[in-house]
């Protein structure tokens, strides 16, 4: 497998762990421990990080693409840059909770979890847009 493929398995296996831990940060939020919500939080923070560190390769491997991103903008332009700005908005909320904001319940938290599914979403299109491609690389 290329190493363009497995940083794009790894990106969609850290964005689905990435959901599940904000799931499980809400969840613990409305229905268990302060103690189980931070854990959670700790291990979304973790996973984050991966995600960002892999975002950032991704992004590398593209250098080429990113270079002309603002030349001759259509719809799939479009949908990276839309990608790429939910992408900045949540993780700056991310890094303001973590900074700034001590404990569960912040309204800058329920606008992370939100702006957080919106940007899964994304990179679910994103990924089913190029599934074949994806799926080629990664099985061979």
């Amino acid at each position: 497998m290329k190493k363009v493929f497995r940083v794009d398995l790894s990106m969609a296996v850290l964005a689905a762990m990435s959901l599940f831990t904000g799931i499980q940060i809400h969840y613990a939020d409305h229905f268990q421990s302060f103690e189980i919500w931070r854990i959670w939080s700790i291990v979304h923070v973790i996973i984050n990080i991966a995600l960002l560190v892999m975002i950032l390769i991704h992004v590398k491997q593209h250098k080429a693409f990113f270079k002309t991103l603002f030349n001759n903008i259509g719809i799939r332009k479009k949908v990276i840059m839309l990608l790429m700005m939910s992408f900045l908005i949540v993780l700056i909320s991310g890094i303001i909770l973590l900074m700034f904001i001590k404990g569960q319940g912040s309204s800058i938290g329920l606008v992370h979890w939100i702006l957080g599914v919106m940007f899964w979403g994304l990179c679910l299109g994103h990924l089913a847009k190029r599934w074949k491609v994806f799926k080629k690389g990664v099985i061979g």
